[in-house]
């Protein structure tokens, strides 16, 4: 067919193709020079920013040292100053080594390094002077205003920034100079490459006009010849075809297809009803006939009632040879067939897509399988070999403790809930290590998983069927964690049954600011993160585990539920970014773990009001109650104040868990908390075994 098809248009079919080929061609160097352009422009408005940048900073340290000698505010100055040294040193080192630095927009950008010759010279050039400046400015910046160390930094960089500060900027200058040569032959080059590609098109859409009506006489005569041989065709072809009249009724021909179909019987004057008697049900078939009479009246345009059709993908059981029945997809596709201008009839074209239907799902399915080995691999490549060991195999005995509460045989309603409630906490648990690995799709899982118990929780009463689900959904985490241990294997890493979790002796700083952070900027609020704990905890690696996992909690519960947006915040006369503090202090009696925030605190009226919705208690009973016991309902299984839940916090599962974990631990609660200031949750993990205690100090 191809050869055919050069042989008769070899010509048009060429120019067509020279067309498209030079089209392609002129496209991607556009687009190619065009990206280069973007970049040097970049590039080109970094290195006039390094110029300004080499001013700002002599500026800000004369300014600095200014204040600093006559008494005066100096912050201000000090912090420009900060800025200006970084900025300028991380853009000198993208240009030099390449590498991302801070645009205008305080976006990230990341710059490729120079490789001209007169770039190069000057950003090496730039380096031998600015690596002396640097290294003053960061002992500088290491030592304290007022101290000797910072006075004697500050007398040895002035001799330093007055010396240097010119030669700075004509290296910088010249660095700009050399990249906008740059960009302007690009610029030319691609003007030269438009005005030749315009050119060419011209010359070869003369070629394809001239061939083509030649052409197209040729092509007159072969056109007839082909519609005989189509009708031959149509006789043959293996789709169910049909006419269908006013009445529905089929007509004397139809397709072969049709009895391999439906079956070896005739159809020919027999009602479409009849033949779709035992496939659909009797108001799919009014609709199917209302739809027909709608593609019989000209008035009704066919492209308008297209996506009408009832009967564009069904499911049917028909009779087999064997005397059973075969479940098969069919598609009906209905079009008119106009004979001088008017619609005589309806043609029904019957396909048997079960074969595609079965092809789409195992492509669904293995989309969705890819889709899943990617976004672990996603996940996998930012965390370190130990930790995700550590994190393996908590996860795996967490899935088997579950699925071995959910096998457990219970008869009472209150048995089933307790099964919930477990549930509940143990998946809390997987979901706060996952959250503070940022494994988004174990999260998101989890998360789903946490639903199904949630929606379990609130039903009036449960029985074992309701469970079913979750033994599936159990199942796709036990399939998702195999999946992880797979591009595990594939990164590198030695699987975890042949390596035994390495234990941690202090809680990891890192891995906490990442997760406070995180969980701030999805709350769309600012929080800084500061952690204290002593160099090395004398617990063991199982107690450390849970001392981590109430950590992770309340350091969520801070944020979500205690650092106000930035609006409140403002309002009330505090920083935007809120602060949240984790102190780890060992006492005579062991070690005392805290979480703080400078939040809105504790609002007891909060408390009572969302007691009352949730029919806890009512509000002669809340009258009755002491501050401290109506504030420890925080701490009750499914209590929130949150509307809503979402991936940290309105479950009302979270602090039931710490309170659980301490439990465990034979500890103690404390609650310090002022409504509008802060709010102080602290534990104390014994060294001798004691009674567990919940005390709240308002």
């Amino acid at each position: 067919m191809f050869n055919g098809l050069l042989g008769k248009y070899r010509a048009v079919v060429l120019s067509v193709a020279m067309f498209i080929f030079l089209d392609a061609g002129v496209l991607v160097l556009n687009f190619y020079i065009s990206s280069q352009l973007a970049e040097d422009a970049s590039n080109v408005n970094l290195a006039g920013r390094q110029r300004m940048l080499s001013q700002k900073t002599a500026k800000a340290f004369y300014d600095y040292d200014k204040r600093l000698s006559e008494g005066g505010e100096s912050e201000s100055a000090y912090q420009e100053l900060q800025q200006a040294v970084a900025l300028f040193d991380r853009t000198l080192v993208a240009f030099d080594q390449g590498g991302a630095t801070r645009g205008a927009s305080s976006n990230e950008l990341v710059l490729d390094a120079v490789s001209s010759d007169a770039s190069r010279a000057a950003v090496e050039a730039a380096k031998t002077i600015w690596r002396p400046i640097s290294s003053e400015f960061k002992a500088l910046f290491a030592t304290a205003s007022g101290t000797l160390g910072h006075e004697r930094a500050l007398r040895r960089l002035a001799p330093m920034v007055r010396d240097n500060n010119n030669q700075l900027l004509k290296l910088m200058n010249d660095l700009t100079n050399d990249l906008e040569t740059i960009a302007r032959n690009k610029s030319e080059t691609l003007r030269m490459i438009q005005a030749g590609a315009i050119t060419l098109a011209i010359l070869n859409f003369l070629l394809i006009l001239f061939h083509f009506i030649g052409q197209l006489r040729r092509s007159d005569s072969v056109a007839e010849e082909a519609r005989s041989e189509t009708t031959e065709i149509l006789k043959n072809v293996r789709e169910g075809l049909l006419l269908l009249d006013g009445n529905l009724t089929i007509g004397t021909q139809y397709s072969g297809s049709i009895r391999d179909i439906f079956g070896h019987q005739e159809y020919a004057g027999t009602s479409f009803r009849v033949l779709l008697k035992s496939l659909v049900t009797e108001s799919d078939m009014q609709t199917v006939e209302e739809y027909i009479k709608l593609l019989l009246n000209s008035s009704v345009k066919e492209n308008l009632i297209g996506s009408l059709n009832p009967l564009s993908d069904i499911e049917v059981s028909l009779p087999d040879d064997r005397g059973g029945f075969q479940v098969k997809h069919l598609s009906f596709r209905f079009n008119r067939a106009i004979e001088n201008g008017e619609i005589r009839h309806v043609l029904v074209t019957v396909l048997d897509i079960s074969e595609l239907v079965g092809l789409r799902r195992e492509l669904e399915q293995a989309a969705k399988n890819n889709g899943l080995q990617i976004n672990a691999l996603k996940e996998l490549l930012h965390v370190d070999k130990d930790s995700m060991m550590l994190f393996m195999t908590a996860a795996e005995s967490s899935l088997v403790a579950v699925n071995d509460i959910l096998r457990q045989r219970v008869n009472s309603s209150s048995d089933f809930r307790d099964k919930v409630v477990s549930s509940q906490r143990i998946m809390h648990r997987v979901k706060g290590d996952a959250s503070a690995l940022n494994l988004p799709e174990v999260v998101r899982a989890v998360h789903e998983f946490e639903q199904q118990l949630e929606e379990m929780a609130d039903m009036a009463s449960l029985q074992g069927g309701d469970f079913l689900p979750l033994t599936l959904a159990l199942n796709d985490l036990f399939r998702l964690l195999g999946d992880m241990k797979d591009v595990v294997e594939v990164l590198g890493v030695t699987p975890m049954r042949q390596q035994e979790p390495v234990a941690v002796s202090t809680l990891d700083s890192d891995r906490l600011g990442s997760l406070v952070t995180r969980i701030a900027a999805e709350q769309g609020k600012q929080v800084t993160f500061e952690l204290a704990q002593p160099e090395c905890i004398n617990l063991p690696a199982e107690q450390l585990k849970v001392v981590q996992d109430c950590a992770i909690q309340l350091l969520r519960n801070a944020v979500v539920h205690g650092v106000e947006p930035i609006a409140i915040r403002q309002q009330r006369g505090k920083d935007d970014a809120g602060r949240v503090v984790l102190k780890i202090t060992q006492e005579d009696d062991g070690y005392r773990v805290s979480v703080r925030d400078d939040g809105r605190g504790i609002q007891l009226e909060t408390i009572r009001q969302r007691a009352i919705e949730k029919g806890l208690y009512s509000a002669e009973q809340l009258d009755s109650m002491q501050a401290t016991r109506i504030m420890s309902l925080v701490f009750d299984p499914g209590f929130s104040t949150l509307e809503e839940a979402d991936e940290h916090g309105g479950r009302g599962i979270g602090m039931d868990v710490v309170k659980a974990n301490i439990q465990q631990l034979h500890g103690r609660i404390r609650v310090a908390n002022r409504p509008g200031q802060y709010c102080e949750i602290s534990f104390l993990i014994p060294a001798q075994v004691e009674q567990y205690e919940v005390a709240v100090a308002v």
